[in-house]
């Protein structure tokens, strides 16, 4: 790796500080031990995880963020319907209060930002896929034909 790609490689770790902090906080909620270096890529569990455990710490980042993200575009469309903003951009952007400007730009930048969980997601579909190829083998149509109740057994 050159020295560009080290430094940003560096960057992004610092970028995704909050992403990988609730993954810790996921690890906290459900008792298990993990580790995090600050402006790392990773967060490590020290203690296995179910299947489930895993699904709920891959997909925290995203439904915080996520949702964080929604619930601000909601209210900021909900006042924008009930005070009746002008419907052209510019003029919205001259009339409307600093506030309500704030509103749509964090969550335009939340939305932009709960990309950093595509991996999460990727990863979690993988699991699914592969839990799902888990399955008990089939029994064949002589198998259960050849069922009989306990009263015939005697």
């Amino acid at each position: 790796m050159g020295y560009n790609s080290l430094m940003l490689w560096k960057i992004d770790g610092y970028l995704v500080i909050p992403h990988e902090l609730l993954h810790v906080l996921a690890y906290r909620l459900i008792g298990k031990r993990c580790h995090y270096r600050l402006g790392g890529h990773f967060v490590n569990a020290l203690e296995p995880c179910t299947f489930r455990e895993r699904i709920f710490v891959l997909l925290l980042p995203l439904i915080v963020i996520g949702g964080t993200a929604f619930t601000l575009l909601f209210l900021w469309a909900a006042i924008y319907w009930w005070v009746r903003f002008p419907p052209n951009p510019l003029t919205y952007f001259q009339v409307a209060p600093l506030w309500h400007q704030s509103l749509w730009v964090a969550a335009i930048i939340l939305l932009l930002y709960s990309g950093s969980a595509v991996f999460d997601v990727v990863i979690v579909f993988r699991l699914l896929l592969q839990k799902l190829r888990q399955q008990p083998p089939d029994q064949t149509d002589d198998d259960q034909t050849k069922w009989e109740s306990p009263q015939e057994a005697d």
